[in-house]
């Protein structure tokens, strides 16, 4: 009897955080289109270069190479004063694991004091199993021969959130993946 109850009490424990894991990289898509569509708004008046430019840089209006967000790469996404998305690159090293200490705190995920999951913390918010990352490539559009780059009007957006629980010794995984485009131009 001992042995079904804990190992039906580590299934539920592993069933909570999965649920759990899947809403918190479904915010993440969810903020990668509300950046999107809030260039549309901002810059309204050039959408081929302002759909994807990085955290409302005005520099895209009509600009041949205004600042995009990155070909390819990590984000930690936050919400900045005016309660609008913005993403940062982690410092330090560009290749992580889960197990390493730096991934951990580089993309740790805390809890508000509304009980909200947010990307930054400090040592009065709890901080919870999860990790959170959001990964940008391009999808090369226009000409296959000259590679995917932040010209092209297809964005991949994969949001990654790992953890370990009591379910499993292993590193649990969900990634949730969509494709943005610039369909406005």
């Amino acid at each position: 009897m001992y042995k079904i109850y804990s190992a039906s009490v580590r299934l539920e424990a592993g069933t909570t955080n999965k649920i759990k894991a899947i809403q918190i990289a479904k915010e993440w898509i969810e903020a990668i289109t509300s950046i999107r569509n809030t260039n549309w708004v901002l810059f309204w008046s050039d959408y081929k270069n302002c759909w994807n430019t990085l955290n409302y840089d005005s520099w895209c209006i009509s600009n041949i190479a205004p600042i995009k967000i990155a070909q390819e790469g990590k984000y930690i996404i936050y919400k900045d004063t005016n309660n609008r998305w913005k993403l940062n690159l982690p410092t330090g090293i560009a290749s992580y694991e889960y197990s390493d200490t730096d991934y951990k705190n580089q993309f740790r995920m805390w809890i508000d004091s509304n009980w909200f999951y947010t990307a930054t913390g400090t040592t009065t918010n709890l901080k919870p199993i999860f990790t959170r990352e959001i990964y940008i490539s391009y999808i090369d559009t226009s000409n296959p021969t000259d590679g995917a780059d932040s010209n092209d009007e297809k964005m991949k957006v994969k949001s990654i959130v790992q953890w370990v629980d009591t379910s499993s010794n292993s590193t649990r995984r969900v990634e949730l993946e969509t494709i943005l485009s610039n369909w406005k131009w």
